[in-house]
């Protein structure tokens, strides 16, 4: 991929050719369009793709959030990308097995530099209601006391998640999730993060650990 200063192009999109031309945050890039695969592909190359589609899955309930709050963009790379590098890190492959296995407790879902929340503890009071604590870390900082918290919740060994967002303020230190049919009666893995209360900045996401 190539950027282009003062181009010819400037203003245009398009391909001529394998060349292709767009504007990307208002860079212009061109890029070789990658030929069509003339064979099967190999077992490498399908867990790979695996890998893609469960991770852009598993993104899918927070993806509004991760595109404003995972970071800031690094040139080309966009807080959507950047979030979607970590969990392509984080989905480790095994080739010689040929499977794919979440890291849990190194997934993110948000990055930032607000006070990061202290998870204390999880509880499935029924099978429908996950109680979640944290530490009312604010110090008497009104401010941070008014955060938000913000909860993510998985299903081990599924391709899915839920997120909660504005689920409830720091000083709270407590929120119940109310759990769909399809979370009940399962292994759970658990996040959370903070956002200001003008939905100006966010934290650095906490795993807060796994209940079943």
């Amino acid at each position: 991929m190539g950027k282009l200063y003062d181009s010819l192009l400037s203003g245009t999109s398009g391909r001529t050719g394998r060349i292709v031309v767009a504007n990307v945050s208002g860079n212009e890039i061109s890029r070789v369009r990658p030929k069509k695969r003339s064979g099967q592909p190999t077992v490498k190359q399908l867990l790979i793709q695996n890998r893609m589609k469960k991770c852009a899955l598993f993104m899918q309930s927070y993806r509004g959030y991760a595109c404003k709050y995972f970071g800031t963009r690094m040139g080309m790379k966009s807080s959507y990308n950047l979030a979607m590098t970590n969990l392509m890190e984080n989905f480790k492959i095994n080739y010689a097995d040929a499977t794919i296995t979440p890291d849990y407790p190194m997934l993110s879902f948000s990055k930032g530099t607000l006070l990061a929340p202290v998870p204390l503890a999880l509880n499935l009071a029924t099978a429908g209601t996950l109680e979640v604590t944290w530490q009312d870390n604010a110090a008497g900082n009104t401010e941070r006391e008014n955060d938000f918290a913000q909860i993510l919740v998985a299903i081990k060994d599924e391709d899915i998640s839920m997120f909660v967002e504005n689920a409830a303020k720091r000083y709270d230190a407590a929120y119940t999730v109310s759990l769909p049919v399809n979370f009940q009666s399962k292994p759970l893995h658990i996040w959370i993060a903070f956002r200001t209360e003008d939905g100006e900045t966010a934290s650095n996401s906490q795993y807060a650990g796994t209940v079943s």
